[in-house]
């Protein structure tokens, strides 16, 4: 599909169409970028970054500026993602993109109010903001989620810890390097090292990049919230465990003094007094009941049965 753009996306049939202070925008599959530009000199640059697309980056040339971009798709992070490829010229810009979604995103995008910025930076600034724009809710769910897991955690009502807390890290790894490639990508094309775009236009782009740092941190401090829930975890399992051990400890205290006892009066030596007194077996009963209820006070005292 090919656009001019003077304020908004108007659908054209012929480049010709484009006045002057208009700007080209061309949204075409790499099939079609292939055919159209075979032979220009960037063509092959970018034919060989759209090939396995692993990380947003721009390469910045003489007279234009391309490169790609890779956005996690946020209902599936782990498995799912979304890459296109550009072309930033003066006057004339060109997307690359096989799943038509980057068509489907610009006619969402709002009119260009502000006339000073150069057309082509504007719009693809409006399109690098449409993919963060909401994001500050999107990672304050997952805030909201931990903290969810951290009360069932105070309240050992939790089940699967290990499986659901492995997914939450995992999917905020892959938005921390998400965020701190687009934060670099954006500060790389604020740089203007090929004197594209005006002065205004590099402010918005470092307005952009620092947004996008300001994410990376919040994903940073949300993988150090994994990390604590995770020690929270351990620690209620030790904690268990010194119960169950304590009260292991408890019992066999409790019972050591009665097996000397048994083992005692189970010698049947010839000449044992005990064992010829008809009180013998009551009487160590009641030492035995004596010697444990003495233990369990003590304990109690103690207060290990807490």
């Amino acid at each position: 599909m090919q656009y001019k753009l003077n304020r908004r996306l108007i659908p054209i049939n012929d480049p010709s169409e484009v006045g002057e202070g208009e700007i080209l925008v061309e949204i075409m599959t790499l099939g079609e970028f292939d055919q159209a530009y075979e032979g220009t000199y960037h063509h092959e640059m970018l034919m060989d970054s759209m090939e396995h697309i692993q990380y947003s980056k721009a390469e910045i040339l003489r007279s234009c500026i391309i490169g790609t971009i890779l956005i996690p798709d946020k209902q599936d992070l782990l498995e799912k993602e979304f890459g296109f490829g550009f072309y930033i010229h003066k006057g004339h810009l060109i997307f690359i993109d096989d799943t038509e979604r980057i068509q489907k995103i610009a006619a969402r995008l709002p009119e260009i109010k502000a006339m000073e910025n150069s057309l082509e930076a504007r719009f693809f600034l409006e399109l690098m903001e449409f993919f963060i724009n909401d994001d500050v809710l999107y990672l304050q769910r997952y805030e909201d989620m931990l903290i969810s897991v951290e009360e069932q955690l105070m309240e050992d009502e939790i089940e699967d810890f290990h499986t659901d807390m492995l997914r939450y890290r995992r999917e905020i790894l892959v938005l921390n390097g998400h965020y701190q490639q687009f934060t670099e990508f954006m500060q790389m094309m604020a740089e203007n090292k090929n004197q594209m775009f005006n002065a205004d236009d590099c402010r918005l782009f470092r307005v952009v990049a620092n947004r996008a740092d300001r994410l990376y941190d919040n994903t940073k401090m949300l993988r150090e919230y994994t990390g604590q829930l995770r020690e929270l975890y351990q620690s209620q399992i030790d904690v268990a465990q010194n119960k169950i051990m304590r009260t292991l400890t408890v019992v066999t205290t409790i019972f050591m003094p009665l097996t000397v006892i048994v083992g005692w009066y189970g010698m049947n030596f010839k000449f044992m007094p005990e064992l010829a007194s008809k009180y013998s077996y009551i009487g160590v009963i009641v030492l035995s009941a004596i010697v444990v209820i003495g233990e369990i006070i003590f304990f109690k005292k103690k207060k290990w049965f807490e």
